[in-house]
């Protein structure tokens, strides 16, 4: 043994280093290569779910900020004459005769409309994982007809939920609003008032007409609270001058009456984690009076 020459010790030790290093390296890459190639895989799939999500949005998020602009002017014009009575039925008059209640109710099926059209965009995205702010906007997509369906607003109250007398049923909710999607988007003013008068939109000029002039009821309580929403998605959302202050805010909270629903209002927000954003931040302190 000790006539082994030592330069044949070294090569042989040389060889086995390189064999071992040979399969190290093969099994390094093979691991390394399989983990490469799945992370590209879920860097590219996230990439394109959000350039697709981005692009759903994008699409229809002009129509969708005017729709909510017109809307947010109606709530505010009807906070100031919601007792003149302007949105309520009358005896011998069509609903195309009542020009407020008829586009009133236009007005906040269309904005819906305009948001479902978005979600229906997006039905088969992965949702979950777009970039922050698209991300935001779609939990406000989700929340909106909570306000009017999920009677988890009226919790605390003496409230029959097998009955809708001050909320809707989503399904008679997502009816209505579907009725004014088109290929192309969504039915004008002007479509609506040739079948304003059908059935297929009852529910909602009764929602409206049913609103008391004293502002004392349940549906102007969830109306007044929708709106306050609105203006915080605006906010985030909109155009400059599409935006609210924090003054105006305080001005129209201070002349109507102490919302009884806003405990459950910040539920909701909070179920579906909008309650942190500072919009939202902002707009319930001014409800609460804080």
């Amino acid at each position: 043994m000790n006539d082994i020459d030592p330069k044949i010790i070294a090569a042989l030790v040389s060889a086995v280093v390189t064999v071992f290093m040979f399969v190290a390296s093969t099994i390094a890459k093979s691991i390394w290569d399989k983990h490469f190639h799945n992370f590209k895989l879920n860097a590219d799939h996230k990439y394109e779910q959000r350039k697709k999500i981005k692009g759903a949005i994008s699409k229809h998020k002009v129509r969708l900020m005017d729709s909510a602009e017109s809307l947010n002017h109606r709530l505010w014009n009807f906070s100031d004459n919601c007792d003149k009575r302007w949105h309520k039925l009358r005896e011998g008059k069509a609903i195309r005769d009542l020009y407020y209640l008829e586009s009133f109710s236009y007005r906040f099926l269309s904005f819906f409309a305009w948001c479902r059209k978005i979600e229906k965009e997006m039905i088969y995205l992965d949702s979950t994982i777009s970039d922050s702010d698209d991300l935001e906007l779609i939990k406000y997509l989700k929340t909106f007809p909570q306000i009017f369906c999920d009677t988890a607003i009226f919790d605390g109250y003496e409230y029959d939920t097998s009955h809708a007398t001050d909320h809707f049923f989503k399904d008679d909710f997502l009816h209505m609003v579907d009725a004014l999607i088109t290929s192309e988007g969504v039915i004008t003013y002007s479509e609506f008032k040739e079948k304003s008068d059908s059935a297929e939109y009852s529910q909602m000029i009764n929602y409206i007409d049913g609103v008391s002039d004293d502002k004392t009821c349940l549906k102007w309580h969830s109306l007044s609270l929708f709106h306050f929403v609105l203006m915080s998605f605006l906010n985030k959302f909109g155009y400059d001058f599409q935006q609210t202050s924090e003054n105006k805010l305080k001005l129209l909270s201070g002349k109507i009456p102490e919302n009884i629903l806003t405990a459950n209002l910040s539920k909701i927000l909070e179920r579906n984690h909008l309650h942190k954003t500072s919009e939202i931040r902002s707009v319930l302190k001014v409800v609460q009076g804080a």
